[in-house]
């Protein structure tokens, strides 16, 4: 399947080294995320995805465009700020083996994210993916997750670059590597 994730640069070196990258629970993005996150762990291990006790991988379907869809996705979840943010990440472009992934509804998650925070009864997640969810353009409808991502699975790396929303002094990213 054809995702694509933004991802720290840093996870290039260990993905190159051990030729894999694993979620860990120490860089979620807050702790009060991980009962979420174990949920869809929970999902994941229902539909026979074994996480090994740690948290997915988050990508989105299709494969890396270099468009503003990929970009405006991109920074709605990260919010960069500057030429120095972006230079933190990089969009992997990636051939995920179907049966590694769990598609489900980024609008559905996000109600079930608001539910564990507010508290009250205990939430739970409607895993369901409506068709115009499906159809429609994938800039956040669905979302894709997936326990480890295997060097071979890389078919492209970049930088992660600004939106064409951005005002002209848009920064100027280094590619990888160099």
């Amino acid at each position: 399947m054809r995702l694509w994730t933004v991802q720290h640069r840093a996870v290039l070196g260990p993905l190159e080294d051990i030729g894999e990258l694993v979620g860990d629970w120490a860089r979620v993005m807050s702790p009060s995320f991980r009962p979420a996150y174990e949920e869809m762990v929970a999902e994941m291990a229902r539909r026979g995805i074994d996480c090994a006790g740690r948290p997915p991988l988050w990508a989105w379907p299709g494969p890396d465009t270099r468009d503003d869809r990929v970009a405006l996705t991109a920074e709605m979840l990260l919010n960069p700020e500057g030429p120095e943010e972006y230079d933190r990440y990089v969009v992997l472009d990636l051939d995920v083996p179907d049966e590694s992934v769990v598609l489900s509804s980024y609008g559905r998650w996000n109600d079930f994210l608001e539910a564990v925070f507010m508290g009250g009864s205990p939430p739970s997640m409607d895993w369901s993916i409506d068709q115009d969810e499906l159809d429609g353009p994938t800039y956040a409808r669905v979302q894709a997750c997936f326990p480890r991502l295997a060097g071979p699975w890389v078919l492209g790396v970049r930088p992660l670059e600004p939106s064409s929303d951005e005002p002209e002094e848009a920064p100027c990213v280094v590619e990888a590597g160099e």
